[in-house]
């Protein structure tokens, strides 16, 4: 018996699909592999910084919906399924899958796509009205795994100055 028989998986690469991109698969039948593979890591960050506070407020699904708009080529449906199913599977997992979304990204995306998607995971925790620190520490913690320095992070964190929590009385 394989080790990966041992937990399920017909094959080591099936095992490093996060739970999200098998579905974003199904949701996305005609997409390429690195479609698929930019669409469940991308909704799977902002969900996971969505989420980070457990409440879901609807300016952040919204702001979710643009900015997968900006990031994809995907219609309405198509991004609002895939909405419900990031938000889903985040609260399903709570976040044990958050380590498959930031490597592949680093293989696919540029050094400053990989900033601006920085740039887009600080605007949807600032829809609410406040990025709080523990969105913030997410957002930093993401801003390691996309193999980005601090610079980057303080960077993007600026945009929405005016709505970090720590800085508000």
């Amino acid at each position: 018996m394989a080790f990966w028989d041992i937990f399920g998986a017909t094959s080591q690469k099936e095992s490093q699909l996060s739970g999200l991109h098998i579905k974003i698969q199904g949701l996305l039948p005609e997409a390429t592999d690195n479609e698929h593979i930019l669409v469940a890591c991308i909704s799977g960050l902002f969900a996971r910084v969505i989420y980070i506070d457990f409440e879901v407020h609807k300016n952040e699904i919204s702001k979710m919906k643009t900015a997968l708009e900006h990031w994809t080529k995907l219609g309405s449906e198509e991004i609002d399924a895939i909405v419900s199913v990031s938000i889903d599977e985040i609260k399903d997992l709570s976040g044990l899958e958050n380590h498959k979304y930031c490597p592949p990204l680093v293989d696919i995306l540029e050094k400053d796509q990989r900033y601006g998607l920085l740039e887009s995971l600080f605007q949807i925790a600032a829809s609410d009205g406040t990025v709080e620190d523990n969105e913030s520490e997410e957002i930093r913690l993401i801003t390691t795994g996309l193999n980005l320095e601090h610079k980057h992070f303080i960077s993007a964190r600026a945009t929405v100055l005016e709505f970090l929590g720590a800085l508000r009385s």
